[in-house]
């Protein structure tokens, strides 16, 4: 893990693609098989990733924040681990804008000692706590961050896997994100009580750095009426750096318009850092 980048980053996800497994077919017609026919991000079939986007984003501005918690398992089938790897692991963002609150935790969960790195902002100081092994570390830093600043990071990072706005060469905007997929209507699901429009691809077209050739993948992604993505699963499978790997990354949004609390540790980090 990049100490440095995560201290600094101040929350900047997981970027990646959108999927499951491709499921029923639809016949086309309103009803179970396709849910909130009329919603505006349904692009026929599939899905207009754009209008999505935006409707996800602004309900969660509209909720007062969100939290992003990511899932990475990896595996690979050598003795030595292939290079570049991402590590299996475990991801959570979560933001409060009324109170201008963040609060970041990345630990590495297939390794024999822990591995933990947290991050809290408030009131214009970052601070952070390590834990590796018996260790632990503090740092603390100020951050001069206004509202909008605040508020925009936020609606950077709440598109991870639904869309990475880009620019080409040629100066037009590209979209990376569930465009990479061809998610197609899979009927209707359900996730944390509330219904949810479902679709799933088989057929993943962009390029990876693990593993670095996609020779299968898959993906899931369950919306919500309003256009909240509350979940979003894929996998990819390939070689690697000599090796067969094999990479499964899950994506929920929850947690809608919930505060952030200051973390138990955040007086030790003051204590452990006062100059």
């Amino acid at each position: 893990m990049d100490r440095r980048r995560f201290f600094t980053g101040v929350g900047t996800g997981v970027a990646v693609g959108i999927g499951g497994c491709l499921g029923g077919g639809d016949d086309g017609d309103d009803g179970p098989d396709r849910p909130f026919p009329d919603a505006e991000w349904r692009g026929e079939d599939g899905l207009n990733v754009a209008t999505l986007s935006e409707r996800h984003v602004e309900a969660i501005v509209d909720a007062g924040g969100a939290t992003l918690f990511s899932t990475a398992e990896t595996t690979h089938d050598g003795d030595a681990e292939p290079s570049p790897w991402l590590p299996s692991q475990e991801y959570e963002s979560a933001y409060d804008l009324e109170n201008g609150r963040q609060y970041v935790r990345q630990e590495l969960t297939e390794t024999e000692e822990t591995d933990v790195s947290e991050l809290y902002v408030a009131d214009g100081e970052a601070l952070v706590r390590q834990r590796v092994g018996d260790e632990t570390q503090y740092g603390r830093q100020s951050v001069d961050r206004s509202a909008d600043d605040f508020e925009s990071a936020m609606r950077s990072e709440v598109v991870t896997g639904i869309r990475v706005e880009g620019e080409t060469a040629g100066g037009e905007t590209e979209y990376e994100g569930l465009n990479l997929w061809n998610p197609t209507s899979d009927g209707e699901g359900e996730v944390r009580g509330e219904p949810t429009a479902r679709f799933a691809a088989d057929s993943f077209e962009g390029d990876r750095n693990v593993p670095e050739t996609v020779e299968t993948a898959s993906a899931t992604v369950h919306v919500y009426e309003s256009g909240v993505v509350p979940r979003l699963e894929q996998s990819w499978a390939g070689a690697h750096d000599g090796q067969e790997a094999t990479v499964d990354v899950d994506i929920d949004y929850r947690d809608l318009g919930a505060t952030v609390s200051e973390p138990e540790w955040a007086a030790a980090a003051r204590e452990d850092t006062n100059a």
